[in-house]
C-alpha cells in the first residue's frame, strides 16, 4: 500500500516534540518521490503520529460509531444522543471495519521493508516490530482472528485468509522479542534526521527496547487464561513473563512515567489536534454529550482519590438539602456559586459535587432531576451554566483537560508505567515472578498519579462530607490501597481495581476485565441489551464481509456462538468461564 504522507509536513512542524531542528535535512516533498526513495523517517512519523490518533479515537475521542470502549468499562456515559448504542451496547448496527485502523500498522509493516541498507537499518526494524506488535495485538484482542500472514501483500492478496488467533499471538511475542534484539544491537541512532522524526522517544533506543518489552509482558499477560494452549504451541507463557521480568539488563521495562509510550497533540491545527479541542469538536454539544459514568466517580470519591477532580468537573449547580421554604429553590450561596436546595432528602437525587451519570439508562438526558425550568433560574443568576445541547449542570462533564487542542496531561497512549507496574503486579500474585504484589501495585498508582501530573500538596482531592476541595497526601492515600490490599481475599481484585482506574483513556480495562472478570461492574447494568452481560468483541464491518467475503465468514465460523456479534466468544477468552 502506498503512504500517505499529508500528515507529515504538519506533523515537523508542531508534532516533533524530540526533533525537527533541522527542516532542510528532511523538509522534502515525498509527493515528489517514488516509493522507494522516501526517507524511512517520513515513515516512522507517520506511524507514530497516525498510531497516537487513532488509539485516541478508538479508545476515548471517538465518535459513536469508533468509541464504544468508554462507555462499556463505565468510565463516561452519554445522553442527548446515540446513548442506546453506547450505554446499553446496541453496538450491531455499527460499521467497526478493522481496516480503518489498518493505515498505521501498514505504514509499519512498509517501513520494515525500507530498512534494508539504511544506516539505521537495525533501529528502523525494531520500531517497525515494535509497532506492528502493539497493533496486531489491539486488532486481535478486539476483533478475534485477523489476517496475519497474508496481510499487506497489496495485488498479490487481495482477499487474506483471516490467522487464528493463538497463531497471531505466537506471531507478536516473536516480533516482540526480535524488536528488542534489533534495538539492542542498534545501540543508537546515528541519523540526526531519523533522532528527529522519532516523534515518542527522540532516537533514545533504550525506551524503545522498554517499549518493545513492556507490550512483551502485556501480551504474556493477555494470555494468562489460555497458558495450556500456548504452552502447547510453544511459549510458556508464564515462564517467558518470569525471563524477561527477571534479567532486565536485556529485557529493560517502562517503570517510570517519564519514560511512558505516548505521544502529544501539538494542537496548531486539524491535523495535529486532540479530537475533542474546539479545532475537531466544533460545537459544545459534541463535547457535553458524554458525561462522567457514575461507577468511575463514584469509585474515586469513595477513596478520595486526586485523580477525580483531573479527570471530570463538579457539577455546575450542586443540589443540597436545605429548608429554603418551598421544595426546591435555585439560589446563590454567600460564595457566590449557584445551587439548588431541597426541603428533604430524595433518593434518587445526587447531593455531590461530582455526580456521574447511572449506567445503562434509558433517559439518561433527565438524570438527576434534570428540569428545564431548573436549569432556567440557574442560568438566570450565572450566565455562563451551559444550556445547549445536552447541558445537564446537576451531573459532571469531562474535564477541562479535555477541551482544549493541546494538554500536557492529554496524549496517545500506547503503553504507561502504570499498567507495566500493575502487569508485574498481577504477575507476582499469580506467583510468575518474584517481588511484592503490593509494592508493584503502589508503583502502579503512583506512576498513574504522576502521569496526570498529582503532586503532594495539589488542592485536588474531593472531601465528599464536606464538598471542599483539600491538598493531596501520598503517603495517607497508598496507606489507604494498602489496608485495602491486606484485608482483600482476592488480592488480584485489588489490582486490577486500580488497574481499571489507571487504564482512563484507553482500551486495556476492556481486555482484564474479560479475562478476569475484574473489575466487577456488571452489576451496575440497569438496563442492558443482554441483561448484565458488558461486550465481549468488535464486530467485523462491511469491508471484509462485503470484499473478503469466504475468509471473514470463516473467521466468525471460529467464533463461540459462529455469529459476527458484539457477545460471541473469540478463541482468546473461549472455554475460560470469564468474564461470563
Amino acid at each position: 500500500m502506498l503512504l500517505k504522507y499529508k500528515l507529515i509536513l504538519a506533523v515537523c512542524t508542531g508534532m516533533l516534540l524530540a526533533g525537527c531542528e533541522d527542516l532542510t535535512e528532511i523538509n522534502q516533498n515525498p509527493n515528489a518521490l517514488t516509493d522507494d526513495k522516501v526517507d524511512p523517517a517520513y515513515v516512522l512519523t507517520s506511524v507514530l503520529s497516525g498510531s497516537a490518533t487513532e488509539l485516541a479515537e478508538i479508545a476515548f475521542t471517538g465518535n459513536v460509531t469508533q468509541c464504544v470502549v468508554p462507555a462499556a468499562m463505565q468510565y463516561t456515559q452519554r445522553d442527548f444522543l446515540e446513548y442506546s448504542i453506547t450505554n446499553q451496547f446496541n453496538w450491531a448496527p455499527l460499521p467497526f471495519d478493522y481496516r480503518g485502523l489498518y493505515l498505521p500498522l501498514s505504514n509499519a509493516t512498509y517501513l520494515e521493508k525500507r530498512a534494508a541498507g539504511n544506516l539505521d537499518s537495525l533501529f528502523i526494524k525494531g520500531t517497525a516490530k515494535t509497532m506492528q506488535g502493539l497493533w496486531y495485538g489491539i486488532q486481535t484482542s478486539a476483533w478475534g482472528d485477523i489476517p496475519y500472514s497474508q496481510a499487506f501483500k497489496g495485488t498479490d492478496n487481495l482477499q487474506p485468509a483471516f490467522d487464528k488467533q493463538i497463531d497471531v499471538f505466537t506471531g507478536i511475542l516473536k516480533s516482540l522479542e526480535d524488536a528488542n534484539a534489533y534495538l539492542e544491537r542498534a545501540g543508537k541512532v546515528n541519523s540526526t534526521v531519523m533522532t528527529g522524526a522519532d516523534v515518542l522517544f527522540g532516537g533514545n533506543v533504550l525506551k524503545w527496547r522498554q517499549f518493545a518489552n513492556s507490550l512483551h509482558l502485556r501480551y504474556l499477560m493477555r494470555l494468562s487464561e489460555k497458558s495450556v494452549e500456548m504452552k502447547a504451541a510453544g511459549v510458556d507463557v508464564a515462564a517467558e513473563f518470569n525471563k524477561i521480568v527477571s534479567n532486565p539488563g536485556k529485557y529493560p521495562l517502562i517503570k517510570a512515567s517519564a519514560d511512558d509510550a505516548s505521544v502529544k497533540f501539538p494542537g496548531t491545527n486539524t491535523i495535529d489536534s486532540w479530537a475533542m479541542g474546539p479545532l475537531l469538536t466544533t460545537t459544545d454539544s459534541e463535547f457535553f454529550r458524554i458525561k462522567a459514568a457514575s461507577t468511575i466517580v463514584n469509585f474515586l470519591k469513595d477513596r478520595q482519590d486526586p485523580r477525580l477532580t483531573v479527570w471530570f468537573r463538579p457539577v455546575e449547580v450542586q443540589t443540597l438539602v436545605r429548608d429554603r421554604g418551598a421544595d426546591v429553590v435555585i439560589a446563590k450561596n454567600d460564595a457566590g456559586d449557584v445551587k439548588r436546595y431541597i426541603k428533604s432528602y430524595q433518593s434518587d437525587i445526587d447531593t455531590s459535587l461530582y455526580v456521574g451519570l447511572k449506567i445503562a439508562l434509558t433517559n439518561p438526558d433527565n438524570y438527576n432531576n434534570n428540569v428545564a425550568g431548573h436549569r432556567t433560574q440557574a442560568i438566570a443568576l450565572k450566565s455562563t451554566i451551559y444550556n445547549s445541547g445536552a447541558s445537564n449542570p446537576f451531573v459532571s462533564y469531562l474535564g477541562s483537560i479535555f477541551r482544549t487542542n493541546t494538554n500536557p496531561l492529554v496524549k496517545g497512549i500506547f503503553i504507561s508505567a502504570a499498567e507495566v507496574n500493575f502487569l508485574l503486579a498481577e504477575g507476582a500474585a499469580r506467583g510468575w515472578i518474584t517481588g511484592s504484589a503490593l509494592d508493584y501495585t503502589l508503583a502502579g498508582v503512583s506512576s498513574s498519579l504522576e502521569q496526570y501530573g498529582i503532586a503532594e500538596g495539589d488542592q485536588k482531592v474531593y472531601n465528599p462530607v464536606n464538598h471542599a476541595i483539600v491538598p493531596f497526601r501520598k503517603a495517607d492515600f497508598l496507606a489507604k490501597i494498602t489496608a485495602e490490599f491486606n484485608v482483600a481475599s482476592n488480592k488480584t481484585e485489588v489490582i486490577l481495581n486500580q488497574k481499571w482506574t489507571s487504564s482512563f483513556m484507553t482500551m486495556e480495562s476492556w481486555f482484564d476485565w474479560r479475562r478476569t472478570g475484574f473489575p466487577a461492574i456488571t452489576g451496575n447494568i440497569a438496563n442492558g441489551s443482554q441483561g448484565q452481560k458488558i461486550p465481549l468483541r468488535l464486530i467485523f464491518g462491511e469491508s471484509e464481509l462485503n470484499y473478503n467475503q469466504a475468509n471473514t465468514n470463516e473467521a466468525v465460523s471460529r467464533l463461540n456462538p459462529a455469529t459476527n456479534d458484539q457477545w460471541s466468544k473469540m478463541w482468546l477468552i473461549e472455554g475460560t468461564g470469564k468474564p461470563f
